[in-house]
Parts: structure tokens; C-alpha cells; sequence
């Protein structure tokens, strides 16, 4: 009766196993665009779908992208800039899909008084000295007579950006919320353009290296989406507002102290989080982000800073994210 019994908890756990399988583990950084993710784990919608999968909250963009690099996780919730950047610096990646994009929430800001065209010659800093930053500062620059080439750009993390802004050793800034709320109102900050200024142009997805993703059968990768397609929608829900903003408080900005419902809601405004609709126009063969990653090369090369050629439909697989939006739009 013992063996027996030994042997039906034997076969529960490998079913378990077969249905959960591994745990997949994704970097994000403490941005109010990657709250889906949190929702996701937390609210459970990835374990509906049959699969682990763990969120793992870094501190910066620089902390997420080392851990992706080293493999230590299987996939980066980043700007789809900083793919193209990783893949000239040889990392063969893929972007899956983009998922969102800042819209307000990357901010340009200076000290109120300055001269923009004074700018020329002087630091610059930047949360991340990497394409899509510097494809937003410089579409900023050409309008007030400079080029990316006219600055120096300094990197550093938000909040020591922020900080150092405060103290008035920058004049300008490119910095993202919450940080750049905090140089707004302590340092006297006159924001000259945001993420919206130029709507698109910080596009946001998930990413893999290529042999990581070679060794994810495709149904995990169609859960991983549909889970964070549930919890888009979820979050969209006003009746889930008050819980939503305390999975933002002790998950998404865990590594940050808790904000109040107002400080949250304005983030959330400053981004824009896809929905299914969006998803398919920005995720089709032709559409906004091809157009996105057509462009980015064009400023690369224009700023002679294209380090490696790339094809935008060959660092771009759109193959799983675009059959799951067909399926939802067949009801299923």
C-alpha cells in the first residue's frame, strides 16, 4: 500500500513538473512600464498559463543588462534601442516584441536659465549612454542648432543623475521618472522635451540572446505573453486600482521607498503600455517598430557611431508574439 502510495505522489509531482516545467527569469528595472510583469508573477497569470516565471527587479538598466549578458537570467524587459546597442557590441540578441514605450516619462531636463545653444562642449548626463538615449537627445539637440557630437555625454545611474543635478554640477540632464520628478522639484528643472515630444521614439520590449531563446519551446513563449496580455488588461481595471498601486509599491519600485497615489498615477501617465490593438500595429511585419529600428540606423550611421551593421528584420522575430494576437483576435 506504501509503494503505492509512493508511486501516485511520484507521478503528481512529475505532472507538476511536466506542466510548470522551468522557471524562466526576467530582469526589469524599477519602471512603472514593466508593471505588467509584476502583475503578472504576483497576481499569478503566468502560473494560469502553466509556466514559472520569476521577475527579477534590478536597479538600474546598467545592473539588468549585466545580469542578461552573463546569462543569469533568460530574458530583459529594456528599450529596443539598447538591443540594437547590445548586438553591436556582439551580443546576438532578438527582440520578441515590443510591449510598450515611454511617453512622458523620459524627460530632457536644464536648469532653468540656461542657453541651450551654450550647451555645446559642455557634460551632458544620461541614465545609459546607449542608442536610445541618445536617439532622443539628439532628435532634442537638432532643434536648438546642435548635434549629438556637440556634447559630452556623461552615464550614471538615476539617482546619483538626479542628485548631481540638484547640486547644479549638470546643467542638463536626460533622466526618467521617478528620479527626474525628483530633479523637476529639488533642482529647479525645466523639462525641454520629453519621450512625448517625439511619440515612439523610446519603444520598449523584451528581449533574449539567441541561444537562450533557441532552447524556450515556443508554447512557453506563447504563455509568457499571454500572461502579460492578462495582466495589461487587468491593470486596466479601475476596481484593481488599489491593489495595482500596492504591487507597484512592494514589487515593481521595491528597491525604492513607496510612492503615494498621485506620484504613481503620474508615471503612470508618462508611459504607454500596449494594448492588444496596439500590439499588432506595433508588432507586424511593416509596422511601428521596423519603422522605429529603420530609423535608429539612420541616426547611427548619420552620427557615424553604427558599430555593426544590422538587418531590423533579422534582430526582430515577431513570429510568436503576432500568433498569439491573431488567436485573441479569433476570441480564443
Amino acid at each position: 500500500m506504501k509503494r503505492i502510495f509512493f508511486g501516485v505522489v511520484m507521478i503528481v509531482l512529475t505532472l507538476n513538473g511536466m506542466a510548470y516545467g522551468r522557471t524562466y527569469k526576467i530582469a526589469v528595472t524599477p519602471w512603472v512600464g514593466w508593471s505588467s510583469a509584476s502583475v503578472a508573477e504576483t497576481r499569478g497569470f503566468w502560473k494560469e498559463q502553466g509556466i514559472n516565471v520569476r521577475v527579477v527587479v534590478c536597479a538600474d538598466n546598467i545592473a539588468s543588462q549585466s545580469l542578461f549578458r552573463k546569462k543569469r537570467v533568460d530574458m530583459i524587459f529594456d528599450m529596443i534601442g539598447s538591443a540594437v546597442g547590445m548586438y553591436m557590441r556582439g551580443i546576438p540578441v532578438t527582440i520578441i516584441a515590443e510591449t510598450d514605450w515611454s511617453h512622458g516619462g523620459d524627460k530632457i531636463i536644464c536648469r532653468k536659465g540656461t542657453d541651450m545653444a551654450k550647451l555645446k562642449g559642455m557634460n551632458v548626463g544620461v541614465y545609459l549612454n546607449q542608442a536610445p538615449v541618445t536617439y532622443f537627445l539628439n532628435q532634442y539637440l537638432s532643434t536648438v542648432g546642435l548635434k549629438l557630437s556637440d556634447v559630452r555625454i556623461v552615464e550614471m545611474e538615476t539617482k546619483a543623475l538626479a542628485d548631481h543635478f540638484i547640486r547644479e554640477r549638470f546643467r542638463c540632464i536626460v533622466c526618467y521618472d521617478p528620479d527626474a520628478i525628483r530633479a523637476e522639484q529639488d533642482g529647479s528643472g525645466n523639462v525641454v522635451a520629453t519621450s512625448a515630444t517625439y511619440e515612439g521614439c523610446i519603444p520598449e520590449g523584451i528581449i533574449a540572446t539567441e541561444s537562450v531563446l533557441k532552447d524556450i519551446p515556443r508554447e512557453d513563449l506563447i504563455r509568457i505573453f499571454k500572461g502579460w496580455i492578462r495582466a495589461v488588461r487587468w491593470s486596466r481595471e479601475k476596481t484593481n486600482w488599489k491593489e495595482y498601486t500596492e504591487i507597484l509599491n512592494n514589487f515593481t519600485f521595491k528597491c525604492v521607498a513607496p510612492y503615494s497615489e498621485k506620484k504613481l498615477k503620474r508615471m503612470l501617465d508618462a508611459v504607454s503600455i500596449h494594448d492588444v490593438k496596439i500590439l499588432a500595429e506595433r508588432n507586424h511585419d511593416r509596422g511601428g517598430l521596423i519603422t522605429y529600428l529603420n530609423g535608429l540606423k539612420v541616426f547611427l550611421k548619420e552620427n557615424k557611431i553604427l558599430r555593426k551593421d544590422f538587418d531590423p528584420n533579422e534582430i526582430f522575430d515577431n513570429k510568436v508574439i503576432m500568433e498569439v494576437l491573431e488567436e485573441m483576435k479569433g476570441g480564443k
